[in-house]
């Protein structure tokens, strides 16, 4: 999930009115909600953008043994980041 803070601050107003409108949740401060819908999605981001940095290392180290099996990089990619995530339980 690698939005934009503009566009992060944007999914976490719908999600907030969405919860509020549905009954999900009930609270004085719809701000209140926002912001804290806000700092979950920015931390989410934030795991991401670390584990797609730890990917592009574990790969960039193996770079010599991944081209001499002809493997393709994308779909290493998608395996590596795949497994990190469920090493470090992070959902993707």
């Amino acid at each position: 999930m690698s939005l934009s803070d503009s566009r992060l601050a944007a999914q976490a107003a719908f999600i907030s009115r969405r919860l509020l409108t549905e009954g999900a949740v009930v609270t004085q401060s719809p701000p209140d909600l926002r912001r804290a819908v806000e700092a979950v999605l920015m931390f989410d981001r934030s795991r991401e953008r670390d584990l797609d940095e730890e990917v592009g290392r574990l790969l960039q180290k193996n770079a010599s043994a991944i081209k001499a099996a002809g493997a393709d990089h994308a779909e290493m990619w998608k395996k590596a980041k795949k497994m990190l995530a469920e090493q470090k339980k992070i959902p993707l």
